[in-house]
C-alpha cells in the first residue's frame, strides 16, 4: 500500500532538512523557542515542585535512567519526555501557534532532548534541525483543519503533538525519510489528547502534551527498528482526517509552500501564564489598567466580548471560572485572568499561587464581569481579537480592541523580551541575574555546539542551582 501524500512528504521533507539551508528568521525562531521552552521548564519546577504523581511515573518506567530531567533527576527515556513535558506545559507560559491553536515544543523539545541523549554525540545544528521538522509538521496539521477545539472535542497540542514529536526524535535517531514516514504511522496508533481535562480543570491537561513527546519518542524508536506500521495515518479510510478531524483536513493547505513556508516562523510566545486564549482579554485588560488603575473601584460593569471558540473555551460562566480554586481553573478563566491583570497591572506565574483563590480585590472586579461570545467572526479558529468595555459610576465608558494580543508574531516579543522572561523565569529557582543571562547566551548559541546532547543535564535545576552556589 503506497503512503498517503502528507506521509510521504512530510518524510521526504524532514530527511532533507539542513539548518544552514534554513531562513534566517526560521533559525531564529528555533532557537528562541527552545530557549523558552527550557525556561518554562525550569519555572514550572520551581513553581510546582513534584507532584505526587511523578512517582507514578517512575514507578511505571523505572528509577533509573539514561536521560536527564529538568529536575535534576535521571530516569529511561519515556519518564524524562513526560517528566520535562510537564513542567514546560505546566504555567501555560509556552509557545503557542496561534492559527494552529496548539502548544508545539512541549511535546517536540523534550522527545528531541531524550533521542539525542539516547543517541549521542549530536550536535547543536541536529537538535535545532529536529525541532524545526518537528514544529513544522505539527503546525501544519493544525492549520490544515477549520475543526475547532470545542466542536472537535480535541486538545490539538497532545493529538498533533504526537506527529510532529515522532518526526523529531526520528530526525535525531535515524535520519531516514522512510524512517520518518514509520514514525508518522506509528503515531497514529498511540494518538490521544482530549479537551475533557480542560473543562474538569484536571492535572491531566498539562499532561497530555508531555505523554504526546513520550508517544512520539516511542514512535521513533519502534520505526528505527522497522514497525511494520500504518502507512495511511493522515488520509487513509480510518485516518487522522476522518477519525479525529470530520473530514476536514485540508491536505493542500498542509502540504501548501512545504520547505518555502515555513509555519514554524509564525509561533507566538506567551507573555502570560494562562491559556492563550485569555491573552487578548489580558492585554485588553493591561491597557486598560493603564487608563484607569487609580480608579479601579469606580467600575460598575465589565464586559468582554470575543470570538465563539474562545468564549467557550475561557469565557463561560462556570463555577470554576468564576472562582478558581485551582491552578486550570484559573488559567482557563477569562474572568480570572481579566481580574488579576486590571488588579496588579501584570499577571505573573507568582499569581498563580497569590490569587488562587481570587483575593477580595479580584474576586470583586471578577463579579463585575460578563463574557459575551461572537459566532461567526471570521477567522474564529485563531486566538482572535477581543474588545473589552469598562462603564464606571460616573456614567462613562473606556473601551479597548485588542487585535493581536502581545506575543503574536504582529505583536511580537522582541529577543529582548523573551529573554527578561527566560531571566525572570529563572529567578523563581534562585538562580542569579548573572548566571541566568549567561545560560540563555548559550542556548541561543546552540547551533555553534559540536556535541550537545548533554543540554538538560548542563541546564536541569539541580545542575543551575550548584552552579549558582560554587560561583
Amino acid at each position: 500500500m503506497q503512503s498517503d501524500e502528507i506521509t510521504a512528504a512530510f518524510g521526504n521533507w524532514a530527511s532533507s532538512l539542513r539548518w544552514d539551508a534554513l531562513p534566517q528568521p526560521v533559525k531564529d525562531m528555533a532557537r528562541r523557542e527552545l530557549l523558552d521552552i527550557i525556561g518554562d521548564m525550569i519555572a514550572g519546577r520551581a513553581l510546582l515542585g513534584v507532584p505526587p504523581f511523578m512517582t507514578a511515573m517512575k514507578a511505571w518506567s523505572g528509577e533509573s535512567g539514561g536521560c536527564a530531567t529538568v529536575d535534576g533527576g535521571r530516569v529511561p527515556p519515556a519518564a524524562a519526555c513526560m517528566i520535562n513535558g510537564y513542567y514546560a506545559h505546566g504555567l501555560e507560559l509556552d509557545d503557542t501557534h496561534d492559527g494552529a491553536v496548539l502548544h508545539a515544543g512541549a511535546s517536540v523539545i523534550p522527545a528531541v532532548i531524550a533521542a539525542s541523549e539516547m543517541r549521542g554525540a549530536v550536535s547543536g545544528k541536529e537538535m535545532l534541525e529536529a525541532i524545526v521538522c518537528g514544529i513544522e509538521i505539527m503546525c501544519r496539521l493544525g492549520v490544515a483543519t477549520d475543526l475547532d477545539l470545542v466542536r472537535g472535542g480535541w486538545i490539538y497540542s497532545a493529538l498533533l503533538g504526537h506527529f510532529g514529536a515522532a518526526a523529531a526524535a526520528a530526525r535525531i535517531l535515524q535520519n531516514d525519510a522512510g524512517v520518518i514516514a514509520r514514525a508518522l504511522g506509528m503515531a497514529y496508533v498511540l494518538t490521544c489528547g482530549n479537551h475533557q481535562s480542560t473543562r474538569e480543570g484536571a492535572e491531566t491537561k498539562h499532561l497530555q502534551p508531555a505523554i504526546a513527546g513520550s508517544n512520539g519518542l516511542l514512535a521513533a524508536l519502534m520505526a528505527s527498528q522497522n514497525v511494520d506500521a500504518v502507512v495511511q495515518p493522515f488520509l487513509g479510510e480510518d485516518g487522522l482526517n476522518r477519525v479525529y478531524l470530520h473530514e476536514r483536513l485540508d491536505a493542500r493547505r498542509c502540504l501548501g509552500g512545504l520547505g518555502e513556508v515555513f509555519e514554524t516562523s509564525r509561533l507566538s510566545f506567551k507573555p502570560y501564564p494562562s491559556c492563550r486564549l485569555t491573552h487578548p482579554p489580558v492585554t485588553a485588560a493591561l491597557e486598560l489598567h493603564q487608563r484607569i488603575g487609580t480608579r479601579l473601584g469606580e467600575i460598575k460593569a465589565i464586559t468582554l466580548r470575543m470570538g465563539e471558540q474562545a468564549f467557550n473555551v475561557v469565557g463561560r460562566s462556570t463555577a470554576n471560572r468564576l472562582r478558581p480554586e485551582t491552578r486550570l481553573d484559573a488559567q482557563f478563566s477569562a474572568f480570572w485572568a481579566v481580574a488579576v491583570a486590571l488588579a496588579h497591572g501584570e499577571l505573573m506565574p507568582i499569581d498563580l499561587k497569590r490569587e488562587i483563590p481570587p483575593s477580595a480585590e479580584v474576586s470583586s472586579l471578577i463579579a463585575k464581569t460578563k463574557c459575551v461570545g461572537e459566532a461567526g467572526e471570521v477567522g474564529a479558529r485563531e486566538i482572535g481579537r477581543c474588545t473589552l468595555v469598562a462603564e464606571m459610576t460616573d456614567g462613562t465608558r473606556h473601551e479597548v480592541v485588542v487585535e493581536s494580543s502581545k506575543g503574536h508574531p504582529d505583536n511580537p516579543l522582541s529577543e529582548a523580551e523573551l529573554i527578561r522572561k527566560f531571566v525572570r523565569n529563572l529567578e523563581l529557582a534562585d538562580i542569579p541575574l548573572d548566571l541566568a543571562h549567561q545560560t540563555a547566551r548559550d542556548i541561543l548559541a546552540l547551533d555553534q555546539r559540536g556535541d550537545a546532547a548533554g543540554l538538560m543535564r548542563e541546564l536541569s535545576f539541580a545542575a543551575l542551582r550548584e552552579r549558582a552556589r560554587a560561583a
